[in-house]
């Protein structure tokens, strides 16, 4: 895991999870994008607030993130910012208070294959860390637990998935 936050507060956060799954099937899973959010341990559900397709809205539609913290819910803004197939994707997540506050930061995902079997998922969130009476050491733990449960319960998906995956191949017949 990288963290970095520079004098003037920018925040680079970034993970990988390594998943027993060739790229093509897991961008399958990603591909969820309602569901995939979820794994970061902040977001409980997202609803597309413009979009009549229920899988995905389009590059620059709204989304609303519904996050839940110590108890609290909060709902925070944002939009798909880009969509590359079979890839990856990333969204914002803002505070309904405007763009100066609470956090706001791009979330990126993307799949690439480690060999035919296995892949590596990225995952990033990349803003402006704005409450500044926070000290450093203590936003550098919050990011480190928030991306490291978010890769833990990527990981987790991902096994399930593969070890689902595997019981299906094993209930077709071989010729």
């Amino acid at each position: 895991m990288r963290l970095e936050i520079s004098p003037n507060w920018r925040v680079r956060a970034i993970t990988w999870a390594d998943v027993p799954l060739p790229a093509s099937v897991v961008w399958g899973q990603m591909r969820g994008l309602r569901r995939f959010l979820t794994a970061d341990p902040l977001h409980v559900g997202v609803t597309f607030a413009d979009s009549a397709n229920e899988h995905f809205p389009p590059i620059g539609g709204a989304l609303v993130i519904h996050h839940r913290m110590f108890g609290v819910a909060i709902d925070r803004v944002g939009k798909l910012l880009s969509w590359k197939e079979g890839v990856g994707f990333a969204v914002s997540d803002l505070s309904q208070r405007g763009k100066d506050v609470g956090f706001p930061h791009v979330c990126g995902y993307e799949a690439k294959a480690v060999d035919a079997g296995h892949s590596r998922i990225t995952l990033s969130a990349c803003g402006r860390w704005t409450a500044r009476w926070v000290p450093r050491p203590v936003i550098k733990l919050w990011l480190w637990w928030v991306m490291a449960e978010t890769r833990r319960s990527v990981e987790a998906e991902m096994r399930r998935f593969a070890k689902w995956r595997s019981s299906q191949r094993a209930l077709v017949p071989q010729k």
